[in-house]
């Protein structure tokens, strides 16, 4: 199972990618006003492991300890999480740049002009990535847009302002071929102070997009800004919508780094917890995500590096991907396979795996691995 296990982290963060364009709060077994939730499929006893939770009524079957995966407030249930104090719709802060080493400078956010303010550093290969995209939105907008690179972070230990300054611009020179647009760099380390720190951006690059009115109007990796930058130049952006769903993501971020660290603990309260976290995450933030689901899933069926695997939390996962593929997935039931394998209906994987290797062209590197796990089934069997 070597090469399906190295994959899991590249196919959750695809699936991560696509459930932050989702619908943020609540799949569809949750409700928006629920008071005592339970398990929409085990409302006799409501166990631990319920993930699906009927938020919209109150059914008397409903224990008190039921899980509430759709009412909890993800953001206190993530060990360290901090929700930003600047944030979309709050007044852009001002620019405190050292000096400007390309482009035009630019003193202070001019009414009417849409700015993008990206911050890079010279050690991050993704910021240097973006230059030519960068370069492309100012070329393509240049009638209305401002496109400014600040470099951050950026001081060695032991360098002084002019020699950042001109290491940096001597780097930018360097790159000149793919940049079109202006390039500053901060005073100290006040942007990132003023600017990452308090909108809780631990990450590089990312851009703030600052409307007409001074306002921040978006955050987020340069390589995702197009859209939202057209909406804002055309006036059809609705900011309300895009705080939400730009927050949501970043909670779906920390939620899905919580869960991870949690479930590969050896302590079992941080285990479970962990496993809360994601049960929570599943109900709020996945809701109809086929492959998401199946991402969160497989790991804990099948890697060595899970002291206590909750194979409920695995099944229920495994089962709602599979309805929502119609079944008709390859790894999806794949993975329900293994589900059933690790829950005791041996019979039960034999017949999803089987399924698993018809969908599979013989040619696919798992195929060998999903006949290897149809053996080992068999031989328990």
């Amino acid at each position: 199972m070597t090469s399906r296990l190295s994959a899991v982290l590249p196919a959750t963060l695809i699936a991560l990618s696509a459930m932050l364009i989702a619908p943020a709060r609540g799949g569809p077994e949750c409700g928006q006003d629920c008071a005592k939730p339970c398990c929409a499929e085990k409302k006799e006893a409501c166990a631990d492991g319920c993930t699906k939770p009927c938020c919209a009524e109150k059914k008397e079957a409903c224990a008190d300890d039921c899980v509430k995966a759709c009412c909890a407030n993800l953001e206190t249930m993530i060990p360290g999480f901090k929700a930003p104090s600047l944030w979309i719709g709050d007044e852009a802060p001002k620019l405190q740049i050292a000096q400007f080493i390309k482009g035009d400078s630019v003193e202070k956010f001019e009414e009417g002009r849409v700015y993008v303010v990206e911050f890079w550093a010279t050690w991050c290969g993704p910021c240097v990535k973006a230059f030519p995209h960068l370069s492309e939105v100012q070329e393509k907008l240049r009638e209305n847009v401002t496109v400014i690179g600040v470099n951050i972070r950026d001081t060695q230990e032991g360098e002084s302002q002019g020699a950042r300054i001109e290491r940096v611009s001597n780097f930018i020179k360097e790159h000149s071929d793919k940049i079109s647009y202006t390039v500053a760099i901060e005073v100290g380390d006040e942007m990132h102070k003023t600017w990452l720190k308090p909108a809780v951006q631990k990450s590089i690059p990312v851009a703030f997009i600052v409307d007409g009115d001074g306002t921040i109007a978006w955050i987020g990796h340069p390589a995702s800004m197009d859209e939202p930058l057209e909406q804002i130049i055309a006036g059809q952006y609705d900011r309300e919508t895009a705080s939400r769903e730009v927050l949501d993501a970043m909670i779906v971020r920390a939620g899905w780094k919580a869960f991870a660290k949690g479930i590969k603990s050896d302590e079992k309260s941080e285990a479970e917890n962990g496993y809360r976290i994601g049960r929570a995450l599943a109900a709020q933030h996945l809701g109809d995500n086929a492959q998401g689901l199946n991402a969160m899933a497989w790991p804990v069926l099948s890697s060595d590096q899970i002291p206590h695997p909750d194979y409920g939390f695995a099944m229920d996962l495994a089962r709602k991907a599979g309805e929502l593929t119609e079944w008709k997935d390859a790894g999806v039931l794949d993975t329900y396979a293994m589900a059933l394998y690790k829950t005791g209906d041996t019979p039960g994987s034999i017949e999803y795996q089987t399924k698993a290797i018809e969908l599979t062209p013989e040619d696919a590197e798992a195929r060998a691995e999903m006949v290897e796990r149809l053996e080992m089934f068999k031989r328990d069997g």
